[in-house]
């Protein structure tokens, strides 16, 4: 939650990941809104499932320049012990909670999922080099 984003790490025979959705609630009258962020911590974390694709560029952070990927649009993912954090800027609250799995994620999360998860099956995450593309000027 400290640096925000999507992390992995295999520690002492466990595989933890971090993934965040995040939510911006807006008043269009009072024009005034917050940001609420969804932080899911699984230990010795598995995809189960992935559905869709969707190509997109990632940087990784162990790369100096981001690369096109395929990644699913939806995943199940479920784990050993999964916490839920959800931090609420506007009331300076973060509630936390032990969940069951399986977890379905779309978009961002299922991305994000994805990606960690390679990291953790110490996968190399390969894509097409951003210098690759054609520049078309228009």
């Amino acid at each position: 939650m400290r640096f925000g984003g999507d992390w992995s790490v295999n520690k002492d025979s466990k595989k933890l990941m971090s993934v965040k959705e995040k939510i911006t609630e807006y008043n269009r009258e009072k024009k005034i809104g917050y940001t609420l962020e969804t932080i899911y911590l699984f230990c010795n974390p598995v995809l189960l499932k992935e559905e869709g694709k969707v190509y997109r560029m990632e940087k990784c952070g162990n790369k100096n320049e981001r690369e096109l990927v395929e990644r699913p649009h939806s995943v199940v993912v479920d784990g050993d012990y999964i916490l839920k954090a959800v931090l609420n800027p506007k009331d300076m609250k973060i509630a936390i909670q032990q969940i069951k799995g399986p977890l379905t994620f779309s978009g961002s999360a299922a991305y994000g999922s994805s990606h960690e998860i390679e990291h953790l099956n110490s996968e190399d995450i390969e894509g097409i080099p951003f210098w690759d593309f054609e520049y078309v000027l228009e």
